[in-house]
């Protein structure tokens, strides 16, 4: 009975572990959006900056969503461990669906595309689709949610490392 809690205990520990891990960066790249001030749409923005802007929103949805999808071999992330206002609910909900929908996988339900006949003649396509940032607010709101988290994951891997150390 106790190697089974162990067991437990170990892949819990593992599991806040790994999403530390994956809400540092997801802060990092939080951090370097606003540095860069990286809140465009693909029309407001010169050469490559889009670009650069969406590798690193991409980066920032993926990892901060990470610790809240399922893992294989690990139990859920404790969402005991998100106090978050109604906001930051809000804000986590948004990026969450942004990962299903968006940045994981392309759901139907965020794009649009009908070609387009200009006197009888196939022009082109008129397009519908997201665009790919996050606004300076939902940038910083994100590394205060992060660092609320943190405030309480980073006592509980103490306490289980404490626990589980050889």
């Amino acid at each position: 009975m106790k190697d089974n809690a162990d067991s437990r205990k170990k892949a819990l520990y593992e599991r806040l572990f790994v999403s530390r891990n994956d809400f540092f960066f997801a802060r990092a790249y939080a951090k370097y959006l606003l540095k860069k001030g990286w809140h465009s749409a693909p029309y407001e923005r010169r050469g490559s900056v889009y670009m650069q802007q969406t590798a690193f929103t991409t980066s920032l949805v993926v990892s901060y969503s990470r610790p809240f999808t399922a893992g294989k071999g690990w139990p859920k992330f404790p969402m005991e461990l998100t106090l978050y206002d109604a906001q930051a609910t809000q804000l986590h909900k948004h990026i969450l669906d942004l990962r299903h929908q968006v940045y994981a996988h392309s759901d139907s339900s965020r794009y649009s595309i009908r070609p387009f006949k200009l006197n009888g003649d196939v022009r082109s396509d008129i397009i519908g689709m997201p665009f790919l940032k996050l606004e300076k607010d939902e940038c910083e709101l994100v590394i205060a949610m992060i660092d609320s988290i943190c405030a309480l994951l980073n006592p509980k891997l103490y306490e289980l490392r404490k626990e589980l150390a050889i």
